[in-house]
């Protein structure tokens, strides 16, 4: 096999493999439940298998290599450098920084072009200058390849006005967290589902596999890496609140203190765009004081859609005072909003380090904050506080300890269903959504408080 040959069948290669992991990628909650003799969960497993992904760059670059030693005119020996510092530097890259992966797919992308402009290179006859370009004979079997990858990227990438949700994986929380001074006791397991806007390929995944489920994405829903920094400062705040409220119970701690309300995230066209920022917290409205989300949602119900409202805010120290306008809220047009969407700002008191390990499937997101408060206090308590029951759950934890409603609930009972979870709390305004997705082979338990939690494991504790 000649050198350029061993060029083409190593980008061929590469290019196979990539497809075979973007299936992989979509596909990657059908083994879950996998559990290993030592605690290691799928979700562990897939840490590891996310390195995979270096084989791509990895066999490209080997073909880049192939490809210089081959090169019998400077633009082709050109074009396979390109190759070579663009893999090199995104296998590098995988392996020192794998949570960027937007900058890791950038460079996989240059390469692929690279990799398919070395291949044509390859094919047609080598110019001797620039100007023999026109002399080249077309790479007739290099454009069919990269024109059928190109048809199956849009197939698998292709935008869609939709959103998709499907089944994810359950996380056991007492190995997700660690208190610094606690002993995991009891079987406690959070839940994942992947939401993320829809691609052709989807709709085949749904007519073959249960509970996908799409939804229209709104015009005025913010930008996806908007959405991004939101649900990890959603996920931050959520292990906040959860560790401080565990040590509070546990006898360690003050608890969660909450002063005011902070923006999360600008509705882009809104009354509030181009006014209030993310970050700023609310402190008045029309000169009342703002003390958490519960007492601005009271506050906002003496306002009419369309009236202006003065709004008093905290932007990094500093107070201002300004006029936002209001709409009426899609879900009920005599309810005024600003078209933003908020979080409590809280002051947690957390005197225990808590270490977190990191798993590329969980992203972010505040539904694990019930399951982790419960975890944390598992550890914390001596004996821990299932009492031999085999726990799931889903939902927020707030401030005050009531347990707040999630996203995705009939993916979640269906993939807790796969395992043998004693049962599955779930917020009481959900109970409904969560028997469609188990149907009757989950023992579904609605609660509304983490104290409703404690108290039906006391209760029902293996032995009671």
């Amino acid at each position: 096999m000649t050198a350029i040959s061993r060029s083409r069948a190593f980008y061929t290669a590469g290019i196979i493999v990539a497809f075979a992991w973007i299936v992989i990628a979509e596909l990657i909650w059908i083994p879950d439940p996998i559990r290993l003799s030592g605690g290691a969960e799928w979700i562990d497993m897939i840490n590891v298998l996310f390195y995979g992904i270096a084989l791509v760059p990895l066999l490209w670059l080997t073909g880049g290599i192939y490809g210089f030693a081959a090169g019998e005119s400077f633009w082709r020996k050109l074009v396979s450098a390109a190759s070579l510092l663009l893999n090199a530097a995104a296998a590098v890259l995988l392996f020192a920084e794998p949570e960027r992966l937007l900058p890791i797919g950038c460079l996989i992308a240059a390469a692929w072009l690279v990799a398919f402009a070395d291949m044509a290179a390859a094919e047609s006859a080598a110019p001797r200058s620039f100007t023999g370009l026109s002399r080249r004979s077309l790479p007739k079997r290099t454009v069919i390849i990269f024109a059928a990858t190109v048809m199956l990227l849009a197939f698998f990438f292709w935008p869609t006005p939709y959103r998709v949700t499907y089944p994810g994986l359950t996380m056991q929380m007492n190995r997700y967290a660690q208190a610094e001074t606690g002993k995991p006791h009891g079987d406690i397991n959070g839940v994942l589902v992947f939401e993320r806007p829809a691609f052709p390929v989807d709709w085949l995944y749904a007519a073959l596999l249960p509970h996908y489920e799409f939804t229209r994405i709104s015009a005025d829903e913010p930008p996806l890496t908007e959405q991004y920094t939101q649900v990890l400062e959603m996920k931050t705040d959520a292990n906040a609140i959860a560790e401080a409220i565990a040590m509070q119970r546990a006898g360690i701690g003050k608890g969660v203190a909450v002063d005011g309300v902070k923006v999360a995230a600008i509705v882009a066209g809104g009354p509030a765009d181009k006014l209030l920022q993310a970050g700023d917290v609310l402190k008045q409205v029309n000169g009342s004081d703002v003390s958490d989300i519960n007492g601005l949602t009271g506050l906002m119900t003496n306002v009419r859609p369309g009236d202006e409202v003065s709004v008093t805010i905290d932007r990094g120290g500093k107070t201002i005072r300004m006029q936002v306008g209001t709409r009426a809220a899609d879900d009920d047009p005599g309810r005024a909003v600003f078209g933003i969407s908020v979080q409590n700002d809280i002051r947690p008191d957390t005197p225990i380090a808590v270490d977190y390990r990191r798993y590329i499937a969980h992203i972010g997101g505040p539904s694990h904050g019930a399951m982790l408060t419960l975890a944390l206090l598992d550890q914390l308590t001596p004996g821990g506080v299932t009492n031999g029951i085999r726990v799931a759950g889903t939902g927020t934890i707030e401030a005050d300890g009531s347990v707040g409603p999630v996203g995705g609930v009939p993916q979640k009972a269906y993939a807790v269903s796969r395992t043998d979870a004693d049962v599955f709390f779930v917020p009481a305004s959900e109970a409904e959504d969560a028997r469609q997705g188990a149907g009757s082979s989950l023992n579904i338990v609605p609660v509304k408080t983490f104290d409703d939690i404690l108290n039906w494991l006391k209760t029902h504790g293996k032995g009671q």
